[in-house]
């Protein structure tokens, strides 16, 4: 049985992508293969919603390296920085500015606490001068309020830093309608391409102080030769070449879908329909606002450990565990990469199958 993938990354990848390991590749050091990479930047920055044909770089790296690269290149020592600290993917920008003797403080969430703008009042008018959050916190799957902090941070004239690595091409996004700075993005999650790139979008304001910042700690992440090297399609070092073929084909693929809106419902449609069976089974969503991308789904009386690990085992298929606390009590069911209504319906027939034996092993053992 092949396995099936209903994890937040690497996704199961489209057949399309796949296949263009088939096809023959141009050396990535020539005009042809910079002509392909602006062309798949530009399409990529009309979704992202940042237009500026040189406004977006390309790391072969994690999403924590991109993340750290625009601490590295966007902050400086006069910086004071706010963070929306939700669960494991808000503590990052946490450690990662601590780690670079940056400023913060952060606005620390309790598990199914949903982040008010009463959080974010007592934060104004305080001398901050930027603001990091993972727009989708994957750990919980909670979705924060884009409007929300687009407004406070133009209230406050604070730079506006977005994760957005499990919420791009699953929820709402547009950085000129928001005024965000800065965008993270990686490879594998809502663009459905293998590990291994992260890509990242600026701002009029940003660039200007990218420009302006003098020499970073990390040569490999110096966005100022990025920036050089794109308007050409390059990038300083080599990068993973065969990923960029496969974000061409996909592009294309949400062309001939209908575009981004287009791809979108057929997410939310997905996540509706999967959250609808589940609840139909007595499964508890809980009930913070949360991104079409995953359904966290919560366990009280069983551990969540047991039944990911059993629908791994018996049934070849795969769903997220949650690390911490929530542990026992968590999985995460991902909507995004190439699954279907099928798929969905032979998950919640075997999650139904799963619970079942866990429930009646656990009864055994108290008996």
């Amino acid at each position: 049985m092949k396995n099936k993938q209903f994890i937040v990354g690497p996704v199961e990848l489209y057949q399309e992508t796949r296949d263009v390991y088939q096809t023959d590749f141009t050396y990535f050091r020539t005009p042809e293969f910079g002509n392909m990479v602006k062309q798949s930047l530009a399409k990529l920055g009309k979704l992202i919603g940042n237009e500026n044909p040189n406004s977006m770089i390309y790391l072969t790296a994690s999403g924590t390296a991109g993340m750290e690269a625009v601490i590295e290149n966007c902050t400086n020592k006069n910086d004071k920085c706010l963070v929306i600290n939700g669960g494991t993917f808000g503590h990052r920008f946490c450690e990662l500015l601590e780690y670079h003797d940056i400023e913060f403080s952060s606005i620390d969430l309790e598990w199914n606490e949903t982040l008010t703008q009463s959080h974010l009042e007592k934060y104004a008018n305080q001398g901050y001068t930027m603001l990091f959050v993972n727009l989708h916190e994957t750990s919980t799957g909670q979705l924060y309020n884009i409007e929300m902090l687009s407004k406070f941070a133009k209230e406050n004239n604070l730079l506006l830093v977005v994760d957005a690595i499990s919420t791009f091409l699953a929820d709402d996004f547009n950085m000129n309608r928001y005024g965000i700075d800065a965008t993270i993005i990686s490879s594998q999650k809502g663009l459905c391409l293998s590990a291994g790139l992260s890509f990242l979008s600026f701002s009029e304001r940003m660039l200007a102080r990218i420009n302006q910042t003098e020499k970073v700690s990390s040569k490999y992440f110096d966005f100022k030769d990025y920036l050089k090297n794109i308007e050409r399609g390059q990038t300083p070092y080599t990068p993973a070449v065969f990923i960029m073929y496969e974000l061409q084909n996909m592009l294309e693929l949400i062309e001939k879908e209908g575009g981004i809106k287009a791809r979108l419902n057929f997410i939310e449609e997905k996540c509706k329909y999967f959250r609808t069976k589940a609840v139909e089974i007595g499964l508890k969503i809980p009930d913070y606002p949360l991104s079409n991308m995953l359904t966290p789904v919560c366990f009280e009386d069983i551990k969540a450990g047991d039944v990911i690990k059993i629908l791994k085992d018996k049934y070849q298929i795969f769903v997220n565990p949650c690390g911490g606390k929530m542990a026992d009590k968590l999985l995460r069911v991902s909507h995004i990469g190439n699954t279907t209504i099928a798929d969905i319906d032979n998950l919640i027939e075997k999650m139904q199958l799963v619970i079942t034996e866990v429930k009646e092993a656990k009864s055994c053992i108290v008996s």
